[in-house]
């Protein structure tokens, strides 16, 4: 199952990378994203190699939780973040390692202006599949409809960070 969604900010590419990162330095003015470790982290050349482990739980359904072990309720997130074509790949993947669902993700940020300030919008494409007999499609709707609302949160968050990067800057 697939989605596609388009996201704009107000500020530059290079501060909507940096409000992507530092508003994970600052959870306690960002209550609402999910939990998430870092296991690891590598740059190579101009690309970023990010290995996290997150915590679904509060975003999976109640219905659909009874259903999952808690090593379900946490996944794997490989990122690559290429800051040279501003391109952000990711594949998610059950921490358990079972082969159950697996969402894969790409975001093309573009600068662009506008009223003589520069804005970038956020191009993203994301798809999730379920390995699950007969409830495979249903499943798959579900995981999807949550991952809208955490795209959703995630953009709103990296606006916030931006406001307050440059009301920090003013």
């Amino acid at each position: 199952m697939k989605f596609k969604a388009n996201f704009l900010f107000d500020g530059p590419i290079d501060m909507v990378w940096e409000a992507r990162e530092k508003r994970f330095e600052n959870p306690d003015k960002f209550p609402e994203l999910q939990k998430h470790e870092e296991i690891s982290r590598r740059e190579e050349g101009k690309k970023i190699f990010s290995k996290r482990i997150i915590e679904l739980s509060a975003s999976i359904p109640k219905p659909l939780q009874k259903v999952l072990s808690d090593d379900m309720m946490k996944t794997i997130d490989e990122s690559v973040y290429d800051m040279e074509s501003n391109v952000h790949t990711w594949t998610i993947t059950p921490k358990a390692g079972s082969k159950l669902f697996k969402c894969t993700g790409y975001s093309k940020y573009n600068e662009y202006e506008e009223g003589g300030q520069k804005k970038t919008k956020r191009e993203l494409e994301l798809e999730v599949k379920v390995d699950l007999p007969l409830l495979g499609k249903m499943a798959e709707q579900v995981i999807l409809e949550a991952y809208k609302k955490n795209l959703e949160k995630d953009n709103q968050t990296i606006a916030k960070m931006i406001k307050i990067m440059k009301e920090e800057n003013a």
